[in-house]
């Protein structure tokens, strides 16, 4: 079985704010198990900006119309949802955007009409937000910009203001994310899994960007439950299956102390076994800890007496199998 630390990544098919990335090789099955963890996280959980309230000159309600625009209040709000911007401070910023029409042309309002500041910049200061059709119209609005995570409905206690309307906001820079499992190979092993992760972003942040905090969140759930399940184990005796107990026991004993470097071009090994080990991404003898016997033997290009040359120098050099 090939350990889930042995995986690696690879970003391909990147195009605009979309992405694929290769995550392999994996035990069978592990690919769909780290998919769906990666894809609710992503989904879910990616911190964003948004507009959250709007308040528009001559305006008291959302189902009323302003003379000289296009669309109705209510539409208005609705493509005020499409700005894609990114606040960098935690509190709320207030924004003013404020266009005139013009006698004899059609004036588009756009995101990048908002006004410019430091704390919030606009992404797609193309998009169209209304059309001003008279010389007499004017579209002068505050909007509320906050930082937050997921969707949100709108929240009702804007309307204390006067004129203040609430906007539903989705929070999430990501956009898209689709997967599928592709077979992978290692060695004699040929019933591994490869994870193609496609993802689509609103540019507010990078495919890349996105996969790291998604990473770091699913990081930090597991790291605290190793913590707690060996504050549960601790002086308690473990009953495993044999080929776990040893993994157990090391997790639960663990002293936290990191282990010097092996690096196997350094230790004059025999170059059949040496080309074996680095060409299978072993170049550090402690990566080989936790492997089976079987495991090694299935090395490429591992022949019988690099197998038993290996095995002297991982006893040497205390390197446990299971």
């Amino acid at each position: 079985m090939v350990s889930l630390n042995q995986f690696t990544i690879k970003k391909s098919a990147a195009k605009g704010n979309s992405a694929t990335f290769e995550i392999g090789p994996l035990p069978k099955g592990y690919g769909s198990t780290m998919a769906v963890y990666l894809r609710r996280i992503l989904l879910s959980s990616i911190p964003g900006s948004a507009i959250t309230a709007v308040k528009i000159d001559g305006v008291q309600h959302e189902y009323s119309t302003l003379s000289g625009v296009a669309d109705d209040i209510l539409a208005v709000i609705l493509s005020l949802k499409n700005v894609v911007l990114v606040s960098k401070t935690l509190e709320p910023v207030v924004l003013e955007i404020d266009v005139k029409g013009k006698e004899g042309e059609v004036v588009e309002v756009k995101a990048g009409d908002i006004e410019k500041s430091a704390e919030v910049e606009i992404i797609n200061p193309d998009y169209v937000i209304t059309k001003l059709t008279s010389g007499k119209s004017r579209f002068k609005a505050q909007l509320t910009v906050k930082r937050g995570v997921g969707f949100a409905v709108g929240d009702e206690a804007a309307r204390k203001e006067l004129g203040m309307l609430p906007v539903d906001a989705n929070f999430s820079p990501v956009k898209l994310v689709n997967y599928t499992i592709s077979q992978a190979r290692v060695g004699q092993e040929t019933e591994l899994d490869q994870l193609n992760l496609t993802m689509e972003t609103n540019g507010a942040v990078s495919p890349v960007e996105a996969l790291h905090v998604a990473t770091d969140i699913l990081n930090q759930a597991t790291s605290h439950l190793t913590k707690l399940t060996e504050q549960m184990l601790a002086g308690n005796e473990v009953t495993v299956a044999l080929n776990q107990k040893q993994k157990i026991a090391q997790t639960v004993n663990a002293q936290n102390v990191a282990k010097p470097e092996l690096k196997v071009s350094d230790l004059n090994l025999s170059t059949r076994l040496t080309n074996a080990l680095v060409k299978s991404g072993y170049d550090d003898l402690n990566k080989l800890e936790g492997l089976t016997e079987e495991e090694l033997s299935n090395i490429r290009g591992m022949g019988s007496k690099s197998f038993t040359e290996l095995l002297d120098i991982l006893k040497k050099h205390s390197i446990k199998l299971v």
